[in-house]
């Protein structure tokens, strides 16, 4: 089977959308399915044409309904093949209800299938267009399972990573004050921000704000290969995201390594963390301050949480599923 995937992020490779496609394109391939990626961000239409009819794929596979999925309508009805599309969040929370609405529903009316990550995604989309439910299928984002990261050493530095592509959904200020004023009693506190700029204005923002924070530190776009040693290094991972599309792949992989979540309280993070269980969810400024100094106190604490997340991810979200289910829809999409 060939397939093109329409992707409006393959480049960088750290870029969210890009560690989802460069992830089931492997895994497809381990599967026998052939697949080649058309990156919407690099090619022009003309480029993204004659690249798909020399390819001569079978079905196209997009990536974002806006982004992605736009220049898929176009280009299957140019080559006469269906398409599906996997909602990645910003298209079902903001695109179908902003000035895009009209042509990302379009996309997604005449797309043969719709992929959500999580159920709750699949419920907002069907508030918006009820007439998509019954081709929408959900299939969880898979992450890899590394070796176990070793237990953090007891000490005095205490590191909050915020893993997060720099732009203005995101939200990655905001752990800063409450940060900053837990600080004033635990000193050894460290916040490390690590992602590529996706928008320079509010790029710019961000590093002039982080210049009043001492503790406070911007790694830049740190290759996927590398996150690693970032997540074995850090004690919390944070998550301050003002929405996300059922399931942050930066979330997943923190559960992977075992580490503790701190996480904004959004549909997207509590597709996955469980309060007390798998992670701490916060409300406002203060629930973060409170929930974080338990976190820098209580090593118990991150230790149990990092233990349930690896569980969980363990037996509810193996990358060789996402790919094998992503396969039998192909096979449904072109037995129709």
């Amino acid at each position: 089977m060939r397939v093109g995937f329409i992707a409006p992020n393959y480049y960088p490779a750290e870029n969210g959308n890009a560690v989802t496609v460069r992830r089931i394109e492997r895994h497809l391939g381990f599967l026998g399915c052939e697949v080649r990626v058309f990156p919407v961000d690099r090619m022009s239409g003309e480029e993204l044409l004659a690249g798909l009819k020399g390819f001569a794929p079978q079905l196209l596979h997009a990536f974002h309904g806006y982004h992605g999925g736009r220049m898929a309508h176009a280009l299957a009805e140019r080559l006469a093949i269906p398409y599906l599309v996997t909602l990645t969040g910003t298209d079902v929370y903001q695109a179908l209800a902003d000035q895009r609405s009209f042509e990302t529903h379009g996309a997604l009316k005449g797309a043969a299938r719709l992929v959500a990550f999580h159920a709750c995604v699949k419920r907002r989309l069907a508030e918006h267009h009820p007439s998509l439910d019954e081709r929408t299928s959900v299939i969880p984002q898979g992450v890899e399972l590394p070796a176990q990261a070793p237990p953090g050493a007891a000490g005095e530095t205490i590191t909050f990573l915020l893993p997060a592509g720099i732009r203005p959904v995101k939200n990655v200020i905001f752990p800063l004050q409450p940060l900053a004023n837990l600080h004033e009693f635990h000193p050894g506190i460290r916040f490390l921000l690590a992602g590529p700029v996706l928008d320079a204005a509010y790029a710019a923002e961000v590093m002039e704000t982080m210049e009043r924070y001492p503790f406070a530190s911007y790694l830049g776009g740190v290759g996927h290969d590398a996150m690693g040693a970032l997540y074995r290094a850090a004690d919390v991972v944070l998550n301050s995201s003002l929405i996300e599309g059922g399931m942050a792949n930066s979330v997943l992989e923190a559960l992977a390594y075992g580490k503790a979540l701190l996480v904004a309280d959004i549909e997207g993070n509590r597709s996955i963390v469980k309060e007390c269980v798998t992670g701490l969810l916060y409300r406002d400024a203060g629930e973060f301050r409170v929930k974080a100094e338990q976190l820098v106190t209580d090593p118990r604490l991150r230790e149990r949480l990092g233990r349930n997340g690896r569980a969980l991810v363990r037996d509810k979200y193996p990358p060789e599923r996402e790919g094998r289910s992503y396969l039998e829809l192909y096979e449904a999409i072109l037995q129709v």
